[in-house]
């Protein structure tokens, strides 16, 4: 399970968006960094950060649910909740190689299809 929780600030007399990215377990590390890659190009100029555990209150929490994983093959799906109590998902979005396994780059598109596939309520 992958946290991400997406905060508002002021600096400089204008709102700036802060991103924590929630990621607890090693072996999510590379999606969490393709998620943070994706979120930061879905949201330029956002402030991005990370830690292994639960954090305050934020305007937008994120949670990765994943469906299936093998060498081969990603599935899953983002759901978020809005501090106001609204939740949404984004698509359930697939991600599979024929002729090998996964790498760093296919991460990286699975994270840019999720991020750029789901309606964030900001």
């Amino acid at each position: 399970m992958i946290w991400l929780l997406v905060t508002g600030s002021a600096a400089l007399g204008g709102p700036v968006q802060t991103i924590q990215l929630q990621c607890g377990k090693a072996l999510q590390q590379p999606l969490c960094d393709a998620l943070a890659g994706a979120l930061s190009e879905r949201f330029p100029g956002a402030e991005m950060s990370a830690a292994d555990g639960q954090a305050g209150p934020a305007d937008l929490t994120l949670r990765y649910v994943g469906q299936s994983r093998a060498a081969d093959w990603i599935s899953g799906y983002l759901e978020w909740q809005h501090r106001d109590g609204r939740t949404g998902q984004g698509p359930a979005i697939e991600q599979s190689v024929m002729d090998g396994q996964l790498t760093a780059d296919s991460i990286a598109d699975f994270a840019g299809h999720l991020v750029g596939q789901t309606k964030f309520p900001l």
